[in-house]
């Protein structure tokens, strides 16, 4: 079994206009199959004091729930490849048709719907060169008067600059990016600004580009993808901190032997 690919599921606070991570999703390939793993993390008991419920499918905090196939819950929130739009699909969120799977789709694009205030977001890992690099959909769009003007004119890989946001009433550690000609364009996922503070912490300098522009009738969520690159510091772990970690008691690591159909 190989090393997992790691999502994290997370829920949006309306109230407080905050996300609030409270799963994590686990994907494990190798020569005897695949093995899915869910399981809620301690970000789920916070957002349960703000309304969050654990879904139907998933009912018990303190289990862990396996699969041989994606869970229908995750499943379903991927474009099925019958869609005659499908192929448009990937190409809005930058991935290859011939490589990208449902994990891949669902990290790229969230697995966002319009009738729940579920995401799924990507943990970052190394990439090739040993740094740290994530790609995310630019955010907070639709606030900004004249962001969409200015994102028309984009360039493939122009780069975007970032800046903290401390006055920022829904949260006072987001990260906006603005174009060179300080026209303000969005915001980073606020799901990766811990992850951001602690780079800074290690004087770490990061370069934010856009990676792909999609014009109208591309809906404003998905208009702009974003890279950030930056230099991995030693010892550091993304998604890390009291939030992320398991809620029960901790399990030995999953085997093909313990796969069961949920």
């Amino acid at each position: 079994m190989t090393a997992g690919r790691t999502l994290f599921v997370t829920w949006y606070d309306s109230n407080h206009r905050s996300i609030i991570p409270v799963g994590r999703l686990v994907h494990h390939g190798g020569a005897e199959g695949d093995l899915f793993e869910f399981r809620y993390i301690q970000g789920a008991l916070e957002a349960m004091e703000r309304g969050f419920q654990p879904f139907i499918a998933f009912p018990d905090l303190c289990k862990v729930y396996r699969s041989s196939s994606l869970f229908p819950f995750f499943a379903n929130r991927v474009m099925p490849t019958t869609r005659p739009d499908y192929l448009a699909y990937l190409e809005v969120l930058g991935l290859d048709p011939t490589e990208a799977d449902s994990v891949d789709i669902l990290a790229r694009s969230g697995g966002r719907r319009e009738t729940d205030r579920i995401e799924v977001v990507p943990a970052p890992v190394k990439d090739e060169t040993g740094g740290y690099t994530t790609r995310f959909l630019l955010r907070g769009v639709r606030y900004i008067p004249g962001a969409e003007d200015r994102i028309a004119r984009l360039r493939f890989g122009e780069r975007l600059f970032w800046m903290l946001d401390a006055q920022n009433e829904s949260n006072p550690s987001a990260v906006a990016l603005r174009s060179a000609d300080k026209c303000l364009l969005g915001y980073i996922p606020d799901y990766l600004v811990t992850d951001i503070a602690k780079l800074l912490e290690h004087h770490v300098s990061m370069n934010v580009f856009a990676e792909k522009v999609n014009l109208p009738p591309a809906p404003l969520h998905h208009r702009v993808l974003c890279r950030l690159e930056a230099r991995w510091p030693d010892g550091f772990l993304p998604f890390q901190g009291e939030q992320f970690q398991p809620v029960g008691p901790l399990t030995a690591p999953p085997t093909h032997a313990d796969h069961a159909l949920q």
